[in-house]
């Protein structure tokens, strides 16, 4: 259990990181079916709802890309040398920086869980 602040986001960041990660390998196995679909399909057009399918994946990637970015710049700002900060040196801007990047992970959670309902109901 975390004894200060920064411990605590640190971990929270981590899970964060570790959820993108999750998303990021259920995004390529999708990837992978849209491209069997193009390859065993002769269905006028398929390739362009694929694409349509593959770019809004694309656009989720991306966003998840820039906030893993953010949570590796939140997660070095919480440590000295290795060494997590002490309560003290834990200011406003972190405090708000942490929960910037919470209302960002949620938005981008339900972003990704709504194109992938729309990449398996295309699927199916």
């Amino acid at each position: 259990m975390p004894n200060t602040v920064a411990e605590y986001y640190t971990d929270e960041l981590i899970g964060w990181q570790d959820s993108i990660d999750f998303y990021n390998d259920e995004m390529s196995d999708l990837e992978e079916k849209l491209s069997d679909v193009i390859s065993r399909n002769s269905i006028v057009g398929i390739a362009e709802k694929v694409e349509n399918q593959q770019r809004k994946l694309n656009t989720v990637s991306a966003a998840f890309y820039r906030l893993r970015e953010k949570l590796e710049q939140q997660e070095a700002r919480l440590k000295t040398d290795h060494t997590f900060i002490d309560n003290t040196l834990v200011d406003t801007s972190i405090e708000k920086q942490q929960m910037e990047l919470r209302q960002t992970m949620h938005q981008a959670e339900k972003d990704y869980i709504d194109t992938k309902y729309d990449c398996y109901q295309f699927l199916s």
